[in-house]
């Protein structure tokens, strides 16, 4: 019988160590993440927000093969690297010879609809799993709303706080307010000071370097 082997599509915002994908290495998984000019393209983005996301998905691969993990990272100038999450992929499963490809749900519906159309081209078995992002899942609004005339987030809300026990003393928000939203809307008044900036120190010369 042929080995199984499995790819799996980690995002540039999905970088989430505790995830149940990451429990335990297994020899027949390989994670891939890629740089690619699709993300970086698509509408303008700082510079400073691209560099970020690639020293964070650098630093990500590097923790997955310490734990023993396989990657395969694709660098933004790797000669082979199509530029698209579609062209990328199919040729990983061609040319490791995957038997399975796998991804965790995107947060992004253009990513999304991507995902989808590309999974109905492939000729292997396709997975996709919860990103594990939310309290909620992808149905739990429409079941909610179901039959209901009126669309009004904070009674998604209030159920939601209640469902998890969230702020909650005996079925009764704390503090006796659901929220305090008309109090937030107003000016600050300079009692509280703001806090410092916070300064990441990282050396990410050669990330600026290959996206100039």
């Amino acid at each position: 019988m042929p080995q199984q082997k499995t790819l799996r599509l980690i995002l540039g915002d999905q970088l989430n160590e505790n995830h149940d994908w990451f429990k335990q290495p297994d020899k027949n998984v390989t994670y891939a993440l890629m740089e690619i000019r699709q993300e970086t393209d698509y509408v303008t983005h700082h510079i400073q927000k691209v560099t970020a996301f690639f020293a964070a998905m650098r630093a990500f691969a590097e923790r997955l093969l310490e734990l023993g993990h396989r990657v395969v990272y694709l660098k933004l100038d790797d000669p082979k690297n199509n530029q698209a999450i579609d062209t990328n992929i199919a040729n990983l499963l061609r040319q490791k010879k995957f038997t399975y490809f796998e991804y965790l749900l995107p947060d992004e519906h253009r990513l999304d609809l991507q995902l989808k159309e590309l999974t109905e081209k492939l000729q292997v078995p396709v997975r996709p799993a919860d990103s594990q992002h939310f309290l909620t899942e992808r149905r739990d609004l429409s079941s909610f709303f179901a039959g209901k005339k009126r669309y009004l987030m904070e009674s998604f809300y209030r159920w939601m706080r209640k469902r998890y026990n969230i702020l909650i003393e005996d079925g009764k928000p704390v503090g006796d307010k659901w929220n305090y939203d008309q109090k937030n809307r107003q000016a600050y008044d300079e009692k509280v000071p703001i806090p410092a900036p916070f300064f990441f120190d990282n050396d990410v010369a050669d990330i600026l370097k290959v996206i100039r």
